[in-house]
């Protein structure tokens, strides 16, 4: 008998997950969704010094690098390679997508969001929409983690 109801018991706990529904006579057995944790902003160890020399569309490059820090503040150095009057420095705080794989810069001196997505030991520049960035210069827009 007590084999019974643990066999009853544990048949109604895989049945109570399910939200089963018919479609033409087939039956369509959906599953609850669970939220996926493993987001860059809690599980990567993001914080620390980014580099590299981003394409520029009127010099000969963008040498650029971003301190992120664990109070969601930033500092941005942009050294734009062949003219005068060159170097930029701007502080500022950022934020994370609701999705927690990208973060915002919102700058002052640009006045546009600045899209990174974050990576392990690397952020990915991305277009004002928020999309990877495609084409010959692609890995271009790849600062890699000093620190």
């Amino acid at each position: 008998m007590k084999k019974l109801i643990y066999v009853t018991l544990i048949l109604f706990a895989f049945t109570a997950c399910k939200n089963k529904e018919k479609d033409n006579g087939e039956e369509i057995v959906e599953t609850e969704q669970v939220p996926d944790m493993h987001t860059s902003q809690i599980s990567l160890d993001w914080q620390g010094v980014y580099k590299g020399v981003l394409p520029c569309a009127d010099c000969e490059g963008i040498d650029i690098e971003i301190t992120l820090r664990d109070d969601n503040t930033y500092i941005i150095k942009r050294l734009y390679l062949g003219k005068e009057n060159n170097y930029f420095e701007e502080t500022g705080t950022f934020e994370w997508t609701e999705d927690g794989g990208s973060i915002v810069l919102t700058e002052k001196v640009k006045g546009s969001p600045t899209l990174f997505k974050v990576g392990e030991n690397y952020l990915l520049h991305l277009n004002q929409e928020g999309a990877i960035i495609e084409g010959e210069l692609a890995d271009k827009y790849i600062l890699k983690k000093t620190q």
